[in-house]
């Protein structure tokens, strides 16, 4: 059977969908920050730990000395075909306590305003070997005494 023009050419509608859907952006969301409107509605002196919780959650992270600072972190990354993903939206709502307990700051930040907030811990290395699996598996193989495999004890 011989492809004609004629029998492809209905065809050709979905192929250029297919390669416009090919094309387009695949947007994903990570993380979460609370409504514009319940961070308005915090307000420092009054609100407390139990407060914040109660209406709008625990956050994912929080600061590293007690448990003081609590950050909402909402990342939007866009990824276009065969392009690493870029983040193209990210907003911060960090809520700060004094040791009472009670919210003394709400700031917001976001990718316009410039700031860089790093919250990945620090990892500090060890003196020792990295062991992985193949290296476990041949050392367990090679790590033998003769004297037991001939008998001699």
């Amino acid at each position: 059977m011989r492809l004609t023009l004629r029998m492809t050419r209905p065809l050709i509608p979905f192929i250029i969908l297919g390669l416009l859907v090919a094309c387009s952006a695949q947007v994903t969301v990570h993380g979460y920050v609370p409504p514009e409107e319940e961070i308005a509605n915090i307000e420092p002196g009054v609100d407390t730990v139990l407060s914040i919780e109660d209406r709008i959650g625990r956050p994912s992270s929080s600061g590293l000395l007690r448990d003081s600072d609590w950050y909402y972190i909402q990342t939007t990354m866009e990824q276009l075909t065969y392009n690493p993903p870029r983040p193209t939206d990210r907003k911060v709502v960090a809520i700060a306590f004094d040791p009472e307990g009670v919210v003394t700051s709400v700031q917001s930040y976001g990718l316009e305003d410039g700031r860089i907030v790093n919250l990945s811990p620090r990892v500090t290395e060890t003196g020792g070997q990295r062991v992985n699996t193949l290296r476990q598996i041949f050392a367990g193989l090679l790590n033998f005494n003769a004297a037991d495999i001939l008998g001699g004890g």
